[in-house]
């Protein structure tokens, strides 16, 4: 490039006050410049493949050098390219890469020697397992696609790159295989994340609210994926994964609503253990939306379902709480959802200790006081334990609040209240949909085939992959006849 050019690029990026370090190296009748973040370079490589090559060169020759010829026989360097789009510069300095700019040439050399500080691989902590294995996704983006292509080796698995926000230009990874996953999902993503005008994505949590058709469903449509071989499973079923680079978190789509209750011990277990563990998940959360609203309207409206001594022995049991049932109700779920969220947010080491006060003081002391009525503290005790079964917590969310609405309903209406509000979520549940996949698939629309799957998880009898993905390779055992 021109002289004049040349000082113009080196005064800018140094009037810009931002933390790039520069070496200059002089050469025949020119200089070349070096810049690069040093939080974001592996120094040692920097020094021993692109400078001290350099060094030694220019020292030795009387020749001017391009960057051509830099990049084709002096520098020791895997992943480099050349570029002459000037205004691109300092865009990749903030990217983290090396950019070699030469008074000589309008091209430039862009060098990959990024060395981001990052945890090791870590055991899962939101879905652990018994059986199976223990590594999970971390906050560093490159870690993350190594593991899945350590457990994927297909060439047809496909990873586009797009970097987010205008500011932060985060590193986002759509991750499918190209002859499985449905092309019409994996354009509609792709559309999506291309179209994200905003400032910084850190977390894929922050990512996921842009990938919804409505910015407000309550119910989750995008699922999270912790554990690479969950992920890669999923990307066998025909799914679609999403990784954020700073994030441990992936996100899964399409999801539907019998998939949040799936867990990896399903598929590594006897098959007969699964559907006895998914039976238990289903049974959990109805238990969890449900229990304390049953007892309600059976106090307050329906005692005559009950037989006549039980009915009598409640009374007595109820006869010195100063409540009625609906508000003892739902001062025990707030109580129960304090100790949930103090649980949560505390650190690891206070955590049991406040579990342990507040089941004393509710358990013992309510009771004792007669505050509340110890069969309703039975029930709600079992509903919060029953919270905790659902694999996925994110579906877990939308119920806690669901279950206050409905105690509302059936503390006023009774029975007929309770079903026209449940009758209100499944009609919600049954139309949405996940990027064109019914949410409730595959129970509606019915499938007979995938709902024997939803319940028994056995990679030895699942020939087809599930029919309501709309899979392009809809066969997962390919026998030889």
């Amino acid at each position: 490039m021109k002289t004049s050019k040349f000082e113009n690029i080196v005064s800018t990026l140094q009037s810009n006050n931002l933390d790039y370090k520069e070496r200059t190296i002089p050469y025949h009748k020119g200089m070349l410049k070096l810049f690069f973040i040093p939080q974001l370079t592996d120094r040692f490589s920097l020094s021993e493949n692109v400078v001290k090559p350099l060094v030694l060169h220019c020292a030795s020759s009387n020749k001017p050098i391009d960057a051509q010829m830099t990049l084709e026989s002096i520098i020791y360097a895997d992943d480099c390219s050349l570029e002459d789009d000037a205004s691109r510069i300092e865009e990749f300095i903030l990217s983290g890469m090396v950019v070699i700019i030469f008074s000589t040439d309008e091209q430039y050399v862009v060098l990959n020697l990024r060395k981001v500080e990052h945890r090791a691989v870590p055991t899962p902590a939101l879905t652990y397992t018994v059986r199976g294995p223990q590594d999970c996704f971390t906050e560093n983006l490159d870690a993350n696609l190594s593991l899945l292509r350590y457990r994927v080796k297909d060439k047809k698995m496909k990873i586009k790159n797009f970097d987010v926000g205008v500011r932060t230009k985060a590193r986002v990874a759509l991750i499918y295989i190209e002859d499985i996953a449905n092309s019409t999902v994996v354009e509609e993503i792709e559309k999506k994340i291309q179209a994200i005008e905003v400032d910084g994505i850190f977390e894929s949590g922050e990512l996921q609210k842009f990938l919804l058709n409505n910015k407000f469903q309550f119910f989750p449509q995008i699922g999270l994926v912790e554990r690479s071989d969950m992920a890669s499973h999923s990307l066998l079923e025909g799914k679609v994964i999403v990784l954020v680079d700073g994030s441990g978190i992936g996100l899964l789509a399409p999801k539907t609503f019998p998939e949040f209750f799936y867990s990896s011990d399903d598929r590594y277990d006897n098959k007969l253990f699964g559907m006895f563990a998914r039976i238990m998940r289903y049974t959990s959360l109805i238990i969890a939306l449900t229990v304390s609203s049953v007892f309600v309207a059976v106090v307050s409206f329906h005692t005559d379902v009950l037989p006549i001594k039980y009915a009598i022995s409640l009374s007595q049991m109820r006869s010195n709480v100063p409540f009625n049932a609906l508000i003892g109700a739902l001062l025990l779920e707030f109580i129960v959802e304090l100790i949930r969220e103090a649980m949560i947010r505390v650190p690891k080491q206070i955590g049991p200790a406040i579990g342990i006060v507040g089941a004393i003081v509710i358990g013992q002391a309510a009771t004792s006081a007669g505050i509340f009525s110890p069969l309703l503290l039975i029930l709600v005790s079992t509903a919060f334990i029953a919270s905790f079964a659902l694999p996925d917590y994110s579906l877990i969310n939308p119920f806690r609040v669901l279950k206050l609405f409905l105690l509302l309903f059936t503390g006023t209406l009774g029975f007929f209240g309770f079903t026209l509000f449940l009758t209100f979520v499944l009609v919600e549940l049954v139309s949405l949909n996940s990027f064109g996949v019914p949410y409730m698939a595959p129970w509606a629309p019915s499938n007979l085939y995938d709902i024997k799957r939803s319940l028994i998880s056995n990679p030895t009898l699942d020939k087809v992959r599930p029919k309501y993905l709309q899979t392009k390779d809809k066969k997962r055992i390919n026998k030889k006849t």
